[in-house]
């Protein structure tokens, strides 16, 4: 339980934040839907704090200290772990059937008759190769397919003194693991990784990585022509029907400049909000951006 002087310190470190580029424009409404809470997760073979967050969408940091764990961190096959999936649905928008992609939270939703039925986690483009933001759709489809290495990539391996090959055909050794998903924006796709830990961060080259058993569902369920809307919103705040406010933040990801203050400042006047908020705890759920939805209704 953080004192005043904490209370002070995160409030200091929000409103030092940089101002909102005018190059980006939050454009996420209020909303009302929350899902999911606190659940016990059984570690599997591989785990670690980090692919756990990642598959939950909050950090390693939050699940070490909610469950009081001490370094090196290390984890036993059939551990449970206590994660909090609480977080803040979507409105499909102008969505009717598709997919819809926040890049800062790592999360994929499809959408079926306007609502949404699904959220998956994703693995995203690093800062430097990032995902691209935009009106997108689903081109093609292929199961067990054959990664042709894009130019860049392969220049980049060179760079590093790595073996350059052209082809990596079907198998275990294939980064596109068995399913691919091409966009519309040349060279970008939504596939399965051999590398699980990914999921939920930001290590790709701009492609969207989903673990086997979330795109193997996820490949059923859309065809070529399925529109994918890919935004960029780090801060989504909640009114709920019993009247509850609800704020979840997560890491700037690209570091875009934007204030976190000032686009909940500006979204809670705009709703006629702000007297019934709780500026202090807002405060620590920007700072901390793990991706929890937290209540943060003045009592």
């Amino acid at each position: 339980m953080l004192g005043l002087s904490g209370l002070l310190l995160s409030l200091i470190l929000v409103l030092s934040a940089p101002a909102v580029s005018e190059a980006y424009r939050p454009s996420w409404p209020l909303l009302n839907d929350i899902q999911g809470g606190e659940e016990w997760y059984m570690v599997r073979s591989k785990d670690s704090l980090y692919s756990i967050a990642g598959r939950f969408g909050t950090t390693w940091q939050t699940l070490a200290e909610k469950n009081r764990f001490s370094p090196p961190y290390k984890l036993s096959m059939g551990q449970k772990v206590l994660v909090n999936s609480r977080r803040i649905f979507p409105t499909a928008r102008n969505i009717q059937d598709g997919l819809l992609l926040n890049i800062p939270e790592h999360g994929l939703y499809l959408i079926k008759q306007g609502a949404v039925v699904k959220r998956y986690p994703v693995g995203l483009g690093k800062p430097d190769w990032p995902t691209p933001t935009g009106q997108f759709s689903i081109m093609s489809k292929t199961k067990n397919p054959t990664w042709t290495i894009p130019k860049s990539i392969q220049e980049e391996l060179k760079r590093e003194g790595r073996f350059i090959k052209e082809k990596i055909p079907p198998g275990p050794d294939n980064p596109l693991g068995s399913y691919w998903m091409a966009l519309s924006v040349g060279g970008y796709g939504i596939h399965a990784t051999i590398w699980p830990e990914s999921i939920g961060h930001s290590t790709s080259h701009g492609c969207i990585r989903m673990i086997t058993e979330d795109i193997d569902d996820l490949f059923k369920q859309v065809n070529p022509g399925t529109s994918i809307q890919i935004v960029y919103e780090p801060l989504k705040l909640a009114q709920t029907a019993d009247d509850k406010i609800y704020l979840e933040a997560h890491s700037n990801t690209y570091q875009i400049q934007f204030s976190y203050l000032k686009h909940l400042q500006k979204l809670a006047d705009q709703k006629g909000l702000s007297e019934r908020i709780d500026w202090p705890k807002a405060a620590l759920v920007l700072n901390v951006r793990n991706g929890i939805a937290e209540e943060i209704t003045r009592k």
